[in-house]
């Protein structure tokens, strides 16, 4: 297993990831690699650097939505490079910074990306992996030759266990095989608190959306969305389990529409973890086409959830759908229908 030497520390309220390693080649080609948009193209993606203090530092990642746009904030030629760093999905701006120093065999490499407070570490963990096999491939890059982007889901989860421990589980989506989501997420308990954020109307509207209710009983009637989303209870088991079917309408449709999709079934279970609350989020079927979507709509929602749970600062429904577009492949401006 690949020894994982970057660390994730506190440092003024906020995080840093760091890296120090000794890359076996020139410094002069390690500060190209970092510098030098021809090679940066072959490790980190399509660069546009104007190298000067108050220039641009943008970076466009290859088979990827995201888009990195930075200003250079220091400059020592061949020593030191620091630039903002402010992707296009909507987490809070940070400072990457890169220095090089004279090694016995080639050059010491040392980066330390740095986040402020209202950064998550759940987020910021996942730099650490993604930074660790960008590093990785310096070496190679900087001789010239292109690298791939590598497969950094092994490098992910160490840091992720290493940092998050019992809640370092994949938040991603996984696409059953009967056409439907399946979503996992460990929030702050307790359980009745959680609980109550699912089922409460008076709490609902702070991650659903406005005039969402539902009736507290088997049978009980559903509406969420200010109605966009219509159904029955079918499970009522507090504080563990809630089922409901998944009817959606357009707006102004009457009570007794019948919806244009195929009706489908939301299961919600919670299952304490010391004190913490495993939620487990199904739904199913999901038509093929909306697959995607309809993950990037429950992490958005569960997003929202976790934050609010946790006494995070709760950003727009919008900037967690735009980073949640990124992380399953939607494009916001040509959503299914």
């Amino acid at each position: 297993m690949t020894m994982l030497d970057g660390t994730v520390l506190r440092k003024d309220g906020g995080y840093v990831v760091a890296f120090d390693r000794l890359i076996d080649r020139p410094a002069e080609k390690v500060w190209a690699a970092l510098t030098d948009p021809k090679i940066l193209a072959n490790w980190l993606g399509d660069a546009e650097v104007d190298l000067r203090v108050g220039g641009a530092y943008i970076i466009r990642f290859r088979k990827m939505s995201v888009v990195m746009v930075g200003t250079i904030t220091g400059l020592e030629p061949g020593r030191l490079i620091e630039y903002s760093w402010l992707e296009n999905y909507g987490m809070p701006g940070s400072v990457v910074r890169w220095e090089i120093s004279p090694a016995d065999r080639g050059c010491r490499l040392r980066l330390a990306h740095s986040f402020p407070p209202e950064c998550a570490l759940n987020e910021i963990v996942g730099f650490a992996g993604g930074w660790h096999a960008f590093l990785d491939v310096i070496p190679t890059a900087a001789d010239g030759v292109f690298a791939p982007y590598g497969d950094e889901k092994a490098l992910d989860a160490g840091y992720r266990q290493r940092y998050l421990g019992d809640a370092a589980r994949d938040e991603g989506a996984a696409f059953l095989k009967l056409a439907g989501v399946r979503l996992e997420r460990l929030l702050p308990g307790p359980i009745e608190r959680v609980w109550n954020h699912l089922t409460k109307p008076e709490l609902l509207p702070r991650w659903f959306g406005d005039k969402s209710r539902i009736e507290p009983q088997q049978g009980g009637v559903i509406r969420l969305m200010d109605g966009h989303v219509r159904g029955i209870v079918t499970q009522w088991a507090p504080p563990h389990r809630l089922s409901y079917t998944w009817n959606v309408f357009a707006p102004g449709d009457p009570e007794d529409a019948a919806s244009a999709y195929p009706e489908s079934y939301l299961t919600l279970t919670l299952e304490p973890q010391g004190e913490n609350v495993m939620l487990t989020l199904v739904h199913m079927p999901v038509l093929d086409r909306f697959e995607k979507q309809n993950a990037m709509g429950w992490h958005t929602f569960l997003d929202i959830v976790r934050d609010t749970l946790a006494g995070q600062p709760v950003r727009t429904r919008q900037e967690y759908m735009v980073r949640n577009a990124a992380r399953y492949g939607v494009d916001l401006n040509d959503l299914a229908r």
